[in-house]
């Protein structure tokens, strides 16, 4: 499906005028909604005619509603795209919020910068099939790395004794998915402190001396935390 190129449009100064900024703004919208609706009516194979019949309203309301330069009700809109069995996705940004507001769980709408753009160009993929793939690499990586994590957890390794002892109340699974998001974190410093605070959230370790000093036990978790982050980059 063609899509304007908005983002150029976007960042063009053509005013200072915030109400001629708006109805540009406007003008993009209706410009994208109708080649949007009538290439959906194409897809399906109907005529405005065809369609009209669908909706129950005349030929001549389908053209206006396929028209750039007329206003349209957005009722009208929903009710033509929910014939052709498509919806409409919106969201609200302000800053660097985005906001939702369409109900489709399936599809979520996000920010993605100009590098994710030149990075599917450089691949020879649309935008939606580059973001598709690295969500599908990703996800496979980290449903990989917990399996991984937990086997390691279950064997007879000291280092893995250790941190079995420490959050021995957690189940394995949990422990390992905790630990896959330590291992996600780029500094090294803060994926270190992450694991430590993580050893550190058990209730008290069975095997470890109570009498011991809270700086003997920060140093013990130091310890365990680079030992268990060695291991873990290992496998």
């Amino acid at each position: 499906m063609k899509k304007y190129d908005f983002q150029e449009w976007l960042n063009a100064k053509i005013s200072d005028d915030p109400e001629v900024i708006l109805a540009g703004k406007l003008e993009y919208l209706r410009l994208y909604l109708t080649d949007a609706m009538r290439e959906l009516r194409t897809q399906a194979g109907l005529t405005q005619e065809q369609l009209a019949l669908k909706l129950g309203v005349k030929q001549a309301a389908v053209s206006k509603l396929e028209s750039a330069l007329k206003d349209h009700e957005l009722e009208s809109v929903l009710h033509y795209l929910h014939t052709l069995g498509a919806d409409l996705l919106v969201a609200v940004k302000q800053g660097n919020e985005l906001y939702q507001v369409s109900d489709n769980e399936e599809v979520v709408l996000v920010d993605l910068g100009a590098e994710v753009v030149q990075l599917a160009e450089a691949e020879g993929m649309t935008l939606r099939e580059y973001v598709q793939a690295a969500v599908h690499r990703f996800s496979h990586k980290g449903v990989s790395v917990i399996k991984s994590v937990t086997a390691f957890l279950e064997s007879d390794d000291s280092v893995a004794v250790q941190t079995r002892e420490r959050l021995g109340a957690r189940s394995l699974s949990e422990i390992a998915a905790e630990l896959e998001k330590c291992l996600s974190i780029p500094e090294e410093d803060d994926r270190l402190f992450a694991v430590k605070n993580l050893l550190a959230g058990s209730v008290a370790a069975v095997g470890t001396n109570r009498n011991s000093s809270a700086e003997n036990d920060e140093i013990e978790l130091l310890d365990l935390a680079e030992s268990l982050l060695e291991k873990l980059l290992e496998i």
